[in-house]
């Protein structure tokens, strides 16, 4: 990817709880590895858990990934990401819609949340409660 998106890139964002079990992290791994080698790019939002398993996964099997930030582009956060954040910035794509030196904030998380969804075509949920952060985990299915 190197900073620029390929014309008709498929993204498809994969999404989750910071706490999963066993199975999560496995089946957000499986998710973004049969996403990834299909050319599919994967999306997510770089926090620990499901997030992390996506984008570590995608890079794993030489898939595309972008994170989504919730802070400005100069930050790491989680701090324990920051090795991933910059392998991400090197392999794939980091966006951020903060100024640069932005920290992380209550309310953040729910715009960065709002890029990731608009920036990719679906949103797969591994693992969130009911009312979480994750896009569409707590949307009403009539």
């Amino acid at each position: 990817m190197r900073g620029t998106a390929v014309e008709g890139d498929l993204r498809v964002a994969v999404v989750g709880t910071r706490n999963p079990t066993p199975e999560g992290v496995a089946r957000a791994c499986a998710i973004a590895s049969g996403l990834a080698e299909r050319g599919v790019t994967v999306v997510s939002g770089l926090a620990v858990g499901i997030d992390t398993a996506a984008h570590g996964t995608a890079l794993a099997v030489g898939g595309r990934t972008v994170a989504v930030i919730g802070t400005g582009l100069r930050r790491a956060y989680p701090a324990q990401n920051v090795r991933l954040q910059q392998e991400i910035s090197e392999r794939g794509l980091v966006l951020s819609q903060f100024w640069p030196d932005a920290p992380p904030s209550k309310s953040t998380f729910p715009m960065r949340n709002a890029v990731m969804s608009g920036h990719s075509l679906a949103t797969v949920v591994v693992q969130a409660a009911y009312r979480s952060g994750s896009p569409h985990a707590g949307a009403s299915h009539a």
